[in-house]
């Protein structure tokens, strides 16, 4: 398998990305090649996201663990929707290439995202606090990707541990979930926002709907 391909990049995802359904909501050129691992890492979760209902994953240097992933490639089209998924703009996550190892096609750089902000450090007999457990959903949809891309099953029993604090996803993350895994993704592409005619409010025309109603209402009294 060729691994690079003209004007693509390889993007290692950890989280929700790892279920193709959820990377082509935003990323529909998403093409998976490979698992991999990522050595001196692990996985976290901080800042909390009203879309998951909970923090969401990061990396945090951690010497002797290791992440396990899925290496994707993208059209170089596709980056600035990753980006604009994972918030680099706004700093919630900033971009780092890192070189994770595959089981039978050796390193590879891969472009990955980390939350700015690192949770506190911690040894494995720690108790997790309970800002740090992600939300039920956000926790099904790692396993479920962890399952379509047949990460090793004792990472996988791991994902299962993890707790979570039983919240659901945002209503909206449901149905774009349920959506993209139905069908097919969109290759159409809207070059920027698409535009809208800006909102007018007719005070006058307001004003008058209120009095009409109030003098509906009065009517009514009236008359009983």
């Amino acid at each position: 398998m060729k691994m690079y391909e003209p004007d693509t990049f390889l993007y290692y995802s950890y989280g929700a990305n790892l279920l193709t359904s959820r990377i082509h909501m935003h990323n529909p050129t998403a093409e998976f090649l490979s698992i991999a691992r990522l050595d001196n890492y692990r996985l976290d979760f901080i800042t909390y996201s009203k879309f998951w209902g909970g923090p969401t994953g990061t990396l945090v240097p951690t010497a002797n663990a290791h992440v396990w992933g899925a290496i994707w490639r993208l059209h170089i089209n596709d980056m600035t929707s990753l980006d604009a998924q994972k918030l680099v703009e706004v700093k919630k996550y900033y971009i780092k290439y890192v070189k994770v190892l595959t089981p039978y096609m050796g390193t590879f750089l891969c472009r990955a995202y980390i939350q700015t902000v690192n949770p506190l450090p911690r040894s494995d007999n720690d108790v997790i606090p309970i800002e740090n457990w992600p939300s039920r959903t956000y926790k099904k949809v790692i396993i479920l990707g962890a399952l379509e891309h047949g990460l090793p099953n004792y990472y996988i029993e791991y994902l299962k541990k993890l707790k979570h604090n039983g919240e659901e996803a945002y209503w909206r993350a449901a149905c774009l979930l349920k959506r993209y895994s139905e069908n097919e993704p969109c290759q159409c592409r809207v070059p920027g926002r698409i535009p809208r005619r800006p909102l007018k409010l007719d005070m006058n025309m307001l004003r008058n709907k209120k009095v009409e109603k109030i003098n509906i209402l009065k009517n009514n009294i009236y008359l009983q």
